[in-house]
């Protein structure tokens, strides 16, 4: 989905750069132990064996366990920045060691990633090796990773990307298949357009970058690593096609705004696929614009809906504030639909695997996706959502935190979603 059209240059997906040119690298947290994702029918299984197991005797070590998403997107994007290529390279490592242990203490167990750099571009960007390795954390309350690397839809019906694309998965897993931490890799987010997912060409091309991604992270020594998408609502019917297509993914990923409910998405997923399915998105903006006069109500039962009615002001992108904690709408509609819709993803997971949970958008606001031109400014979009306590899209206003400028790093503060996010995962075993 729009929200987060993430921006890499094109080079990247158009150089041809030799695939399996760049060696693996050995994770210096990895001691004894490492981590196994597997896919049992429906459900993710995660599993931890010996890091030093050979293949063979890999299978008699793990001991699996249905693993359920506790996930957040993270897009750490500074104050008059726009988006990072590779946000957790090392040399982020004051922002990112600023976050891992405050997700770690919210019940964080899973980050999605938009764009990391692979090798050879990495040499100019950096590795996000040290990254890894922290959020594994020595196996204690680790934090497991999606990396992607970004491209437009586009792009596979272009026989010259299509050869870059599929070196640079290769590569890129290939470097991190190592690490315990990895869970896996997304191919690119939100590219399959209607056009597209009606090409069997575009399929076609599809599973070649995702096969070499998957072939990666077997010659990078650990192929027990999921391939998944990140794909957009709207076009919840790639699913559909890439099945009818034979996708080479393991997992489906797709991502959900419909308000405080997810509607009939789970009747959708039953009807599309048997394979595993988590949310790669979900959430809802936590400004409103105070001159619309536009107002929130919602029926406080699992499967009631909210709704708002657009008031008769004009909006602007200068006119947007955070939700209050009183008036209407105010911040307790939107710590509803936080708790509401993270309950629901548990109950579609308790119920035969439907869903094995999601990445909340997001960890932290980011200012430049308001679109006005001054990453500086904390500016609003002027987009109505009649399904959002604010009743308007704001993109850059989604964080569970808040970002104001610090001296050297920007500093977050935790809304009350972030809390009412943590207490309802700590419900969920």
């Amino acid at each position: 989905m729009f929200r987060s059209c993430l921006i890499v240059a094109f080079s990247l997906a158009i150089s041809g750069c030799a695939g399996g040119g760049t060696g693996a690298i050995t994770p210096s947290s990895q001691a004894a132990l490492d981590s196994d994702f597997t896919v049992n029918g429906r459900y993710i299984d995660l599993g931890i064996a010996s890091g030093d197991a050979t293949t063979a005797a890999r299978s008699a070590q793990v001991s699996p366990r249905t693993f359920f998403v506790k996930g957040v997107v993270y897009a750490p994007t500074p104050i008059g920045q726009g988006p990072f290529d590779s946000p957790v390279k090392d040399s982020n490592i004051a922002i990112w060691s600023r976050d891992l242990p405050a997700m770690r203490a919210m019940g964080v167990n899973a980050i999605h990633l938009y764009n990391v750099t692979p090798p050879p571009y990495d040499s100019a960007t950096g590795p996000i090796s040290k990254f890894l390795d922290a959020a594994w954390n020595n196996g204690v309350n680790p934090i497991y990773v999606i990396m992607s690397i970004y491209f437009t839809g586009d792009k596979l019906l272009d026989p010259g990307a299509v050869g870059a694309l599929k070196s640079q998965y290769y590569d890129l897993d290939r470097k991190y298949a190592s690490y315990p931490a990895v869970m896996g890799v997304a191919i690119s987010n939100e590219i399959g357009s209607v056009n597209y997912i009606q090409n069997p060409t575009w399929w076609a091309n599809f599973n070649v970058v995702a096969k070499a991604a998957k072939q990666g992270f077997v010659d990078g020594g650990d192929g027990s690593k999921i391939v998944t998408t990140s794909e957009v609502d709207g076009n919840i019917i790639a699913i559909q096609y890439g099945e009818q297509n034979h996708a080479a993914v393991d997992v489906w990923g797709v991502n959900v705004y419909r308000g405080r409910t997810f509607t009939n998405l789970f009747s959708q997923i039953a009807q599309f696929t048997t394979k595993p399915v988590f949310l790669t998105e979900y959430g809802a903006s936590a400004a409103y614009h105070p001159n619309t006069g536009s107002t929130y109500t919602y029926t406080p039962t699992p499967t009631g809906l909210g709704s708002c009615t657009q008031g008769p002001g004009t909006t602007s992108i200068t006119d947007v504030a955070e939700l209050p904690p009183s008036g209407n709408p105010n911040m307790a509609g939107l710590v509803d639909l936080v708790t509401n819709t993270a309950a629901t993803l548990y109950a579609g997971f308790k119920n035969n695997g439907i869903v094995s949970g999601g990445f909340y958008f997001e960890w932290s606001d980011e200012w430049w996706k308001a679109g006005a031109g001054n990453n500086s400014v904390h500016y609003g979009n002027v987009a109505y959502n009649g399904a959002y306590p604010g009743c308007n899209e704001d993109q850059g206003w989604y964080g569970l935190n808040s970002v104001s400028r610090g001296a050297t790093i920007d500093v977050l503060t935790p809304r009350p979603t972030l809390a009412a996010l943590q207490a309802e995962w700590a419900r969920e075993p």
